[in-house]
């Protein structure tokens, strides 16, 4: 890829695609007044699948799996949106938005580490700098004065599986057999994903959703979920993940909490204090120095082959 692909495509699209998981977290928040986490799961793979399902067939991508590459599927399914989604939105519903989407954004601090062992990627100086300066970041914004972090231990636990799952999803794509396209991929998994959560959704789920019947407000909440969340931001994302490591696409997670943030403060009239805005910042400024030294490597790289 050239750089001016790089620049005015790649980057672009990743912004949006973690705007769209940012907000995602205030369309949950609506959803789980309603309903319970794993049928809201359940709803949003399933509609992202019913949403592919003709524009795959329109496009003619609708490929058959390969024998060999049902487990590999299987896998990457059960680390999203199985694992992630059941970590994510549980911990969502005893969490608030902003706090829950600033945990899910420490996915950068491991994921250099997961992508040297398996990957064989390089982890720099610069890259290591960039998610202490946003981790950091990260810090002011969810701890008082006194350096306490007043959350649930059963909702940690929680986001912490999404983490664990989110890093072994960024791995595995990245091992994924085959000629698969992005749309077949993101199919493949959400139609296996509503698999594995159908069972545990009706046993847990199915005489709530009947005591509570439809609810519009929860239903367009899950529809948005669905649609740009679980598809279009997924689709931009694994778009980045063909070009760049995953230790650059990862690290902007960490701006998810400022996009959150943000609009919680549109949409919700939450304040934002001068504690969140130096936050913010220093978030900012760790995903700028991560990708800086993304830039040096290629303009080192590039001024090698011509021979300079």
């Amino acid at each position: 890829m050239n750089k001016r692909h790089k620049y005015f495509i790649i980057y672009p699209l990743l912004t949006i695609s973690m705007m769209l998981w940012a907000y995602s977290y205030i369309w949950a928040k609506i959803a789980l007044e309603f309903y319970g986490p794993l049928t809201v799961i359940f709803s949003r793979t399933l509609l992202s699948a019913i949403i592919l399902l003709p524009v795959l067939l329109v496009l003619k991508k609708l490929v058959k799996i390969k024998k060999q590459h049902i487990p590999h599927f299987m896998l990457l399914a059960f680390f999203e949106p199985f694992l992630y989604f059941i970590g994510e939105t549980t911990g969502l519903s005893k969490l608030d938005a902003s706090t829950s989407s600033v945990i899910i954004s420490t996915i950068p601090l491991f994921t250099p580490f997961a992508a040297r062992y398996f990957l064989k990627e390089k982890v720099t100086i610069l890259n290591i700098v960039g998610i202490v300066v946003s981790i950091f970041g990260i810090g002011v914004i969810v701890l008082t004065k006194g350096f306490k972090l007043e959350i649930s231990g059963n909702g940690l636990i929680f986001l912490a599986l999404a983490i664990v799952a989110a890093i072994g999803y960024s791995v595995k794509i990245k091992l994924m057999p085959g000629n698969y396209s992005i749309f077949t991929t993101i199919f493949y998994q959400n139609i296996i994903g509503a698999l594995y959560f159908l069972p545990i959704m009706l046993s847990f789920d199915l005489s709530h959703n009947i005591a509570t019947g439809f609810v519009p407000e929860a239903g367009i909440a899950i529809l948005k979920l669905g649609f740009f969340a679980s598809t279009l931001a997924f689709l931009f994302y694994m778009y980045a993940l063909k070009f760049m490591e995953i230790t650059k696409v990862n690290i902007f997670t960490n701006v998810i909490p400022v996009f959150t943030i943000l609009f919680s403060w549109l949409v919700l009239n939450e304040m934002i204090t001068a504690k969140k805005i130096i936050g913010m910042s220093m978030v900012i400024l760790g995903v700028l120095i991560s990708q800086l030294n993304f830039r040096l490597l290629k303009s080192k790289s590039s001024d090698k082959y011509r021979g300079t």
